[in-house]
């Protein structure tokens, strides 16, 4: 039994050592963390405590250099969060880079990304030596790092690696190139343009399209006729992204000669963009794109004066009406069609009266009731749906005319459709529409209304529209 009890209570013996160690580690963490945090305290009172402040700024650094080469993992991850957050100063940042030979690479990498949010500049040669590092993460880190501490004169050397770099660090490379703030940065990602390759010219552009430098264009647009067709997307792109009306006929030119279908795309893209940014502005510039241009072209530059509207885009629409192609010219009828401008109703009208060509017809009704009905912005045009009532040769049409008219709470919109319950094939459209003007008119001729309800009673079939009716005269 005495034998058996020997080995047991050495066990418990070796037990409670390791649990003291445990103990004793965790006390020590804790007093080091208490330690450091009421050093970062007492910095913290710089401006009212000078001589004080700096010598508990002096002591704090020590601490975080002591923490940093110790081996608690723990205390390490303190050490570098006050890095990151605490104790600014360009003197306090040296010491930390001195540090970086002496740590382990995972350490490092660590300290490199927090030198990098410090966003001091004094770490900035530490950061440039870690790009040239054996270990890809270091490199990777080190271009991220770069975003915070970065000079103009590095903009090559991360535009570089963004282009040749591994995936990693084109990433990396190209995040900082679009966190970087500041004039000087634009001015030396336009002028690194001149003189790169392909690759990293791509990559600049890129960039400058994201941080929106629009005064970057004179220099983007000189690769716009580029060997490269990967250049000159990236060109295309930037235009989409950032050109003005001034930029119009340089798309329009690009449109017209390219024969790439995917470059074409983005031309036709980039014009487009621009031409809503521009509106009446960019006009001029596609109208000119007609002489010449094929007809696909002249189908895209019709579309897109639709964004662009103004008088002169409408005119040269109309005009592309008698196209020697007819594809063009039904792309001129479908855009006008499609106007948005009311200046288009005239046009519409002519067009809607030739019913020998009912594509024209179909199409002109259907652009001129659009046009004649209410909008945010503008009442309803009661005379032209009267005109298109009149202009209407098919059942659809008048039908389409009548739905309109049910949409204005107007006495007058109220007699014109009042007019259809006479003919039989629109009676029960008519009926419809004049109980949907009568339930939201206010104000006008109650005897109007009273006398249009009870002939909507009397030759509606429909009992819904009946019974609505019915409740109307009820209300009156």
């Amino acid at each position: 039994m005495i034998q058996r009890r020997g080995p047991h209570r050495h066990k418990a013996g070796a037990g409670s050592s390791t649990k003291d160690k445990i103990m004793k580690t965790r006390n020590t963490r804790h007093a080091n963390g208490l330690l450091l945090t009421a050093v970062l305290l007492s910095a913290g009172f710089a401006p009212f405590l000078t001589g004080v402040a700096r010598a508990a700024g002096n002591e704090a650094v020590d601490m975080i250099v002591e923490l940093l080469s110790g081996s608690d993992n723990d205390m390490r991850v303190m050490a570098i969060q006050q890095i990151r957050e605490k104790v600014p100063g360009k003197a306090a940042t040296l010491r930390f880079v001195e540090l970086l030979d002496k740590l382990p690479d995972g350490l490092q990498i660590k300290l490199i990304d927090a030198l990098g949010a410090r966003g001091d500049a004094a770490a900035r040669p530490a950061i440039l030596k870690m790009l040239n590092s054996k270990t890809p993460a270091m490199r990777v880190t080190a271009a991220g790092a770069l975003s915070g501490v970065a000079s103009p004169d590095d903009i090559p050397i991360l535009a570089g690696l963004a282009a040749t770099g591994s995936d990693p660090e084109k990433n990396a490379a190209r995040r900082s190139l679009r966190k970087l703030r500041g004039g000087k940065v634009n001015a030396a990602m336009t002028e690194a343009l001149k003189g790169a390759g392909a690759k990293t010219r791509i990559e600049l552009i890129t960039a400058l399209m994201d941080r929106n430098v629009k005064n970057s264009l004179p220099v983007v647009l000189k690769s716009v006729d580029d060997s490269d067709l990967a250049v000159r997307l990236a060109v295309l792109d930037a235009l989409r992204a950032m050109a003005d009306e001034n930029h119009t006929a340089v798309i329009v030119k690009s449109l017209k000669s390219v024969k790439d279908k995917s470059e074409r795309r983005q031309a036709a893209l980039a014009l487009l963009a621009t031409c809503r940014r521009g509106k009446a502005k960019c006009a001029e510039a596609v109208i000119a794109g007609f002489d010449g241009a094929d007809a696909a072209t002249r189908i895209l530059l019709i579309r897109v004066l639709a964004e662009a509207g103004g008088p002169k885009a409408l005119n040269e629409i109309v005009a592309r009406l008698t196209d020697d192609d007819k594809s063009v010219s039904t792309a001129a009828l479908r855009v006008l069609s499609g106007w948005s401008d009311r200046a288009a109703a005239p046009h519409l009208k002519k067009l809607a009266g030739d019913v020998k060509n009912l594509r024209n017809h179909i199409l002109a009704m259907q652009g001129l009731v659009r046009l004649a009905g209410p909008g945010k912005d503008r009442p309803a045009d009661l005379a032209t749906l009267s005109e298109a009532m009149k202009l209407a040769t098919r059942k659809e049409e008048k039908v389409l005319v009548l739905g309109a008219l049910g949409t204005i709470p107007d006495p007058k919109s109220l007699a014109l459709v009042a007019s259809a319950l006479d003919t039989p094939s629109l009676v029960e459209d008519a009926g419809f529409a004049a109980v949907l003007i009568a339930g939201k008119i206010s104000g006008g001729d109650k005897a109007q209304v009273r006398a249009v309800m009870q002939k909507v009673a009397k030759t509606v079939k429909n009992p819904k529209t009946r019974d609505r009716a019915k409740k109307v005269l009820e209300g009156l």
